[in-house]
């Protein structure tokens, strides 16, 4: 009896120990459980120089938040910041806990939580990156019936989209966001504060009070071409007034790599990223992508998907404007979620990418307008692109972009130069460099007015 009950006590305090050494691994991931000024310590908030202005959200308290979004748009540093939040609210530090999954597995970030809870309580949890980990869906799905807060971030939205969808009643719903670059509106406020403070619905641009300010916005709205929205740009470019040309390569491996931890072909993604890129816009359809890359439809119809779900493309189908419905035999655009990544790929090759923005100029401002206004309606599950978003074409004419709402149709064109108006069977606005008019904006001062929707970040 005393030989088992030692045995079971050495067992006992193995497990401690072996425990204890992993959260001494854990503790330089949370610095403000050791000192006060724990922002100078931390790996990302020690490296800005000037914090970029995000909108907040609210934690809520036993549920699960999810934040999805590609890599570089600053989730990592977000979550450093409602921490911060948390802290300077009263929350006691050590009751808040960050864990990079990309450096542990399922069981050891398990581990952490159950230990940390036993010794501080209710915790709230920051799961960064999580699904590096096998089995992370099960994971949250405990945490949830556990009721811990958590705040849980991936860069790999393929995965992240389609396991959220199998988690219903887990305190999830509503509680979900996209993390996405930063748009015009929030570049241009943080690179010149006293900008007009105006929003609008994207069918009905309130731009008297804008106005004046064209030449300012037009400088910036080049800016923001350059940039594309990512943060490390941003700071780049408003510290040296040029992007740095590791954000180039910076992209190119984030979209790659996105790619491979979906399981798919890295040389089949490069071949139809450099075909689309080539197509500057123009419609094509799965048939055609696949000769140019040499694979099948079906494979150029998910890869593409992939590259959708991870936040780097928008495919927008034709619509049916008799049927209400998109037409899904019909040709599709393909647009860059931000111009940064086309410019990204022109560097990749070969090109410059000041002559590149310069020479393409109309074609990215395209992208930027429609992943602009999408950004501004869409929400998860509610409202994915895919239920509001298209574009229309006949045997004359083209327009940009169609958004449907309440079983009516919307168009936006963007005419770059000269604006030459088109009959169409709904009404359009029309998005230029300069011409302001009843049915015409400059697109400064359109992005200007466009938040993002409440569950866009």
């Amino acid at each position: 009896m005393r030989k088992s009950a030692f045995t079971n006590l050495i067992s006992y305090e193995s497990v401690l120990s072996h425990m204890a050494v992993k959260i001494v691994k854990l503790v330089r991931h949370n610095p403000w459980w050791k000192v006060p000024d724990w922002e100078r310590e931390d790996p990302n908030l020690s490296r800005v120089k000037e914090v970029i202005p995000r909108k907040e959200i609210a934690i809520k308290e036993d549920s699960v938040t999810l934040l999805r979004g590609i890599r570089r748009a600053g989730k990592s540093f977000y979550i450093k910041t409602m921490i911060k939040r948390l802290i300077s609210e009263g929350v006691a530090p050590r009751r808040v806990v960050y864990i990079p999954c990309d450096r542990f597995t399922r069981k050891e970030v398990r581990g952490f939580i159950d230990e940390l809870r036993v010794r501080q309580g209710e915790l709230y949890v920051f799961l960064d990156e999580i699904t590096y980990l096998d089995g992370w869906r099960l994971l949250l799905k405990e945490l949830g019936e556990d009721g811990v807060t958590t705040v849980a971030t991936g860069s790999n939205p393929v995965e992240l989209k389609r396991e959220a969808e199998l988690l219903p009643g887990r305190g999830i719903e509503g509680n979900e966001y996209y993390f996405n670059p930063l748009n015009f509106r929030e570049f241009a406020r943080f690179m010149n504060p006293e900008l007009p403070d105006v929003s609008f619905p994207y069918n009905e641009p309130a731009v008297d009070n804008v106005f004046p300010w064209y030449e300012e916005l037009e400088g910036l709205f080049y800016a923001y071409i350059l940039t594309g929205g990512f943060p490390e740009a941003v700071l780049d470019y408003k510290s040296s007034g040029t992007v740095g040309e590791e954000r180039y390569e910076e992209i190119i491996r984030l979209v790659l790599g996105e790619i491979a931890k979906s399981g798919k072909n890295e040389e089949i993604a490069r071949e139809l990223l450099e075909a689309i890129f080539r197509l500057k816009g123009n419609r094509v359809d799965y048939v055609t992508l696949a000769g140019e890359v040499g694979v099948s439809h079906p494979t150029v119809r998910d890869y593409l998907s992939t590259l959708e779900s991870a936040r780097v493309i928008y495919t927008l189908e034709a619509w049916d404007i008799a049927k209400k419905r998109h037409a899904h035999r019909k040709e599709k655009k393909i647009i860059f979620q931000s111009p940064l990544i086309a410019t990204a790929l022109a560097v990749y090759l070969g090109e410059n990418p000041l002559e590149f923005v310069e020479g393409n100029v109309e074609w990215l401002v395209e992208n930027i307008v429609a992943s602009h206004v999408i950004w501004h309606i869409e929400e998860p599950i509610f409202r994915e692109k895919h239920s509001f978003a298209g574009f229309y074409y006949d045997r004359n004419k083209e327009c940009d972009l169609v958004v449907r709402e309440g079983g009516k149709f919307f168009g936006i064109e963007v005419k770059y130069g000269k604006v030459k108006r088109k009959r169409y069977p709904f009404p359009a606005l029309y998005v230029s460099k300069d011409e302001l008019g009843k049915d015409t904006v400059p697109v400064s001062l359109y992005l200007l007015g466009l938040k993002k929707s409440g569950r866009s970040i």
